[in-house]
């Protein structure tokens, strides 16, 4: 929670909103805006802001966050602003502040520089031009005068600002003589020089010329060469002018770091003011950053022809002009990534401005280090932020826009160097001696100060909206200006953010807290990642693949939205939107609904209130003691989980335990919770009750609203002391409740339970018809010994008389039939060998398996791959046979069949015998009759007269179980005869069983 509103928090500054307010103004530009008034504006800002947090309080509350909606803290407030503005000076008076001047990223849209964690990238197809620049004759007869620097550029509007060629020292270059038509050949002759291992590709493959090596030499050799820049008739008063301060201009200068063989020409044009790479080599070589493109994009008025031309629309006309001067070799599109402002989305331009920075690069060791401190989930996310750590750049914090908290620098007006940078409102109050209320630029901006004869005004820079980001993690806590808070606080204990704030949130918590505090934010984060189509694309309207959250919290509720998407995704990785997916989460929260329905009633039934039980005084048998455990093991794993912050696997595990309640539990004592002994039906309503009341606690922090609609029902139903769900106490597991060993067995259990249902399927024969025995086939030790302890719980609930294991039932034939068609072309002349071994081969040897793990999980067999294929090996060599080219038949005698499991199968004898057929009939015959009592509202404790007729064939084969089918009914008197009652009754029912006529009669006993 605390992460979400910090988020909510900062992104009310910035552009979006900025841009937001410009299209509900009809705003286009800076110039639009001043003219509207920039006061007007940020009001219009303030209100956007403010009416859109009210609408995300609300969304919010929808989905369940908890939160302190009425005393959240908003980035736009004077307190919050106030304490950047403490941030801000703490740093100056450490001497990490700084202005200085870079070549930015720039937003020629948003008119504003960027710094590198707002850049997005994205795959472009470029125009990239080879252009040739004369090497300058140091003497007239100088041969190198028709000598040519080839450099390589996907950038062609920056040629303008050429002011140098890099080439690495340690690359081997050549210079080429080039094979010319023209008629003058000699007089024409040019000399390339290129990277050696270029040369080819590029002359031959690219600039379509023959050519022939003359010379060869290292890039260090090459320091120093003067070039003639192609617009040097153009743009000669600028070139002339920046020459008398950097004499390098327009010679060759060296970069192993920037310059390599991996595409191009292995020379490299720089511009300095174009680029940060540019800039760092330009710098050593004391050429300055020149670029006079304005923040729209286009260029500057002295320019000469360029002048007002769009660095990015018109670029084709500065290729043009390449040609023009002769210096156009060839123009290729070149695909490659390309930076984009992540708020306008349109590619950016470099442009060189004065920023603010804040010095961070002597700190990175540090922030190293203390990363090592946090908990990460996942660990990709941790090696993510240590890669960002490992190459962080000192960061910009300025921008050249309004709505924004104000960088407290008051500058004197008539010495930019003497400053004046102010920590809170006091101060600024204390100094101008006027009253403060807001801290925005429409309020502070007509603040003057007057010191010793002097007056500061404050520079027109705004702060990134990433520094509101970074303070959030002191600011939700009011520091400043509580520091009790604070000291109890800080740092956080846990965040969780998108994969996208490696370069963003999680960037600008560590930085602006080791700045202010040397010690990090936060100390632990969970990293996820995205929600995606169903085909793993980004959701986008264009796509028509949008899918607002709103529309599935309106079909399906926000638990559904919360439980899906929770529970879907592995940290860091996005989660690709599937309805059908989301729809399983949703039948899932209905049987978590079901079961506390069944409950209640059950509860009212027995009128037993089972919140008041006493686990010492009721009677667990196996079943109870198997999904108690699982229960406390389950306990364990979410309280593990939680813990070490692997929030996706928390309602996976209690998904787990709640269905496996509803679906093999409730089961399994069907029988025993309707016609079971009083001390079961308690314990039965006792177990349903307890693991559905943890289930919920744990559960309440993924479904909110419908874990605390079912404790109320339950707290109306059992009296129930806590107000809410969310109100109770986490709960606690009993390790000496966990029974292991119990728990692998019931996972066989239930595999062997579904394999001998599935095989009463196959014969048609429901449950109530006993079976006259199962023989589980297992290869596995592990398998034998779960089903030998949990015995009886299986023939219990499969209506089994005799239950067996063995390693290999005997009465089975194995075959295995050959495809020779795929079998031929991949064995050729070992065909005849293969069959011949594979028919004399144990088929079971073909299938023997690897042990299992104790679930009975392992399906691997020592001869068969991980794919299937069979191996086998005949003389030394060995032969993988695909599992297609192999057919395994298993013939059972008649009276059997066969229902396969993971690590085995069970094989049923389907003989019917008299008394398996008289007992059948006699379950059937108890069903109908409770059927007809309810039909005829009777309670459990009224009594009957019973009176069945039915055939002479039924009559006489239930006849000896008479006294328990009256038993089980309530029947004082009961009477089975093949005849018609001689008296009335008053209520009847009709129906078949295997076909043949039944009719119940009975009166109730008064």
């Amino acid at each position: 929670e605390y992460d979400v509103w910090d988020r909510a928090g900062y992104d009310m500054h910035g552009l979006p909103t900025e841009n937001a307010t410009q299209k509900k103004l009809g705003l286009n530009s800076k110039k639009e805006i001043e003219d509207f008034g920039v006061d007007k504006f940020i009001e219009e800002c303030r209100s956007l802001c403010v009416d859109n947090m009210k609408i995300m309080n609300e969304d919010f509350k929808r989905l369940g966050a908890w939160m302190d909606f009425d005393n959240a803290y908003q980035s736009i407030t004077r307190d919050f602003m106030e304490s950047e503005w403490w941030l801000i000076k703490k740093i100056y008076e450490d001497g990490r502040l700084y202005e200085g001047l870079r070549s930015m990223s720039w937003d020629w849209v948003d008119q504003t520089a960027l710094a590198k964690h707002e850049l997005e990238y994205k795959q472009v197809t470029d125009r990239s031009i080879f252009v040739k620049m004369r090497v300058k004759r140091r003497i007239e007869s100088d041969e190198k005068h028709n000598s040519y620097l080839i450099v390589w550029t996907t950038t062609p509007w920056t040629i303008a600002f050429n002011l140098a060629i890099m080439v690495n020292p340690e690359i081997t270059y050549v210079k080429c003589e080039i094979e010319s038509k023209d008629e003058n050949k000699e007089k024409n002759k040019e000399y390339w020089i290129v990277a050696q291992e270029l040369a080819n590709s590029f002359i031959s493959g690219i600039a379509k010329k023959e050519f022939q090596i003359v010379e060869e030499f290292k890039g260090i050799e090459l320091e120093g060469l003067e070039y003639e820049h192609p617009f040097y008739n153009n743009l000669k008063e600028n070139y002339d002018r920046i020459k008398k301060n950097s004499p390098k201009i327009h010679t060759v200068v060296l970069s192993k770091e920037y310059v390599d063989t991996s595409a191009g020409t292995g020379l490299v044009h720089c511009a300095p003011g174009c680029g940060p790479e540019d800039y760092e080599v330009g710098h050593r070589n004391n050429l300055i950053a020149w670029n006079t493109v304005k923040e729209d994009g286009a260029y500057g008025d002295d320019m000469g022809k360029f002048s007002g031309r769009h660095a990015l629309k018109e670029n084709k006309s500065f290729i043009e002009d390449i040609d023009s001067a002769g210096a156009l070799i060839a123009e290729v599109p070149y695909e490659h990534e390309y930076a984009f402002g992540e708020r306008s989305h349109q590619p950016i331009i470099y442009r060189t401005t004065k920023q603010w920075f804040f010095k961070i690069e002597d700190l990175k060791d540090y922030m190293i280090s203390e990363n090592k401190n946090i908990s990460w989930m996942p660990d990709a996310a941790f090696n993510a932020f240590e890669s960002w750590l490992k190459n962080l750049r000192d960061n910009s914090v300025s921008k050249q826009r309004y709505w924004g908290t104000p960088i407290p620098i008051w500058r004197n007006i008539e010495d930019e160097n003497d400053m004046i940078v102010i920590g809170s409102v006091k101060e600024l109050e204390d100094l101008s001696g006027e009253k403060v209320e807001d801290l925005h630029i429409s309020t502070v901006d007509k603040i003057e100060i007057k010191k010793d004869g002097k007056t500061y005004r404050r520079i027109r820079d705004i702060l990134d909206v990433w520094v509101d980001a970074g303070t959030g993690a002191w600011n939700s806590l009011y520091f400043p200006q509580n520091k009790e808070l604070f000291e109890k606080f800080y740092p956080a204990d846990f965040i969780l953010e998108g994969k996208d704030q490696i370069r963003g949130w999680f960037n600008l918590l560590m930085v602006e807290s080791t700045l202010a505090f040397r010690k990090t934010s936060f100390k632990a984060c969970y990293m996820h990642g995205f929600v995606n189509d169903s085909l793993g694309r980004k959701m986008s309207k264009s796509l028509g693949n949008y899918i607002l959250p709103e529309e599935v919290i309106k079909e399906y509720g926000a638990d559904t939205l919360r439980y899906y998407t929770i529970s879907g995704a592995n940290p860091g990785l996005d989660l690709n939107y599937n309805f059908e997916d989301m729809k399983i989460k949703y039948r899932n929260l209905s049987v978590l609904w079901n079961i506390h329905k069944y409950v209640i009633d059950y509860s009212k039934n027995l009128d037993v209130n089972p919140a008041r039980l006493d686990e010492s005084k009721v009677q667990l048998d196996v079943e109870e003691q198997y999904v108690l455990s699982k229960m406390h093991s389950s306990i364990k794993k979410v309280t593990d989980a939680f813990e070490d912050f692997r929030l996706n696997e928390i309602p996976l595990i209690t998904e787990e335990l709640f269905l496996d309640l509803s679906r093999n539990y409730m089961q399994l004592v069907r029988e025993k919770s309707s016609s079971g002994s009083e001390e079961e039906k308690i314990a039965v309503l006792y177990t349903i009750y307890s693991v559905l009341s943890e289930s919920l606690k744990m559960f309440a922090t993924t479904a909110p609203f419908i874990s605390e609609k079912i404790y109320l029902n339950m707290k109306e139903a059992f009296s129930l002391q806590e107000e809410s769900i969310h109100h109770c106490s986490w709960p606690q597991y009993d390790i000496e409740k966990i029974n292991s060993e119990l728990e692998e067995d019931m996972t066989v259990v239930k595999k062997v339970i579904q394999s001998i249902l599935n095989a009463r399927e196959k014969i048609n024969l429901g449950v109530r018809w006993p079976i006259k025995s199962v023989v589980v086939v297992s290869e596995f030790e592990e398998i034998h010994m779960s089903v030998k302890r949990l015995e009886k719980v299986i023939m219990n609930h499969t209506n089994v008389k005799t239950l067996n294991t063995s390693t290999q039932f005997e009465n089975v034939k194995i075959k295995i039939k050959t495809d020779i068609k795929k079998l031929g072309p991949l064995l050729g002349k070992d065909l005849p060998k293969v069959l011949a071994h594979i028919s004399l081969s144990s088929p079971h040897a073909l299938m023997k398996s690897d042990k299992p793990d104790k679930a009975g999980k392992a399906d691997k067999f020592d001869k068969v791959d991980k794919d299937g294929n069979i191996k086998i090996n005949i003389e030394g060599k060995d032969y993988v046979i695909p599992k297609d080219a192999l057919i395994v038949e298993k013939e059972l005698p008649e009276h059997l069949v066969e229902s396969e499991f993971g690590s085995g199968s069970v094989v049923m004898d389907k003989t019917r015998t008299e008394e398996l057929e008289a007992e059948g009939f006699a379950r059937e015959l108890m069903r109908r009759v409770q059927d007809s009592r309810k039909t005829g509202g009777l309670e459990k404790l009224d009594r009957i007269d019973l009176y069945i007729h039915a055939d002479e064939y039924i009559a006489e084969m239930v006849s000896s179980w008479k006294d328990q089918i009256a038993v089980k009914v309530g029947a004082v008197k009961i009477e089975i005869s093949s005849e018609a009652p001689s008296k009335d009754y008053t209520e009847k029912s009709s129906a078949k069983i295997k076909g043949k006529d039944v009719v119940v009669y009975f009166n109730k006993r008064r």
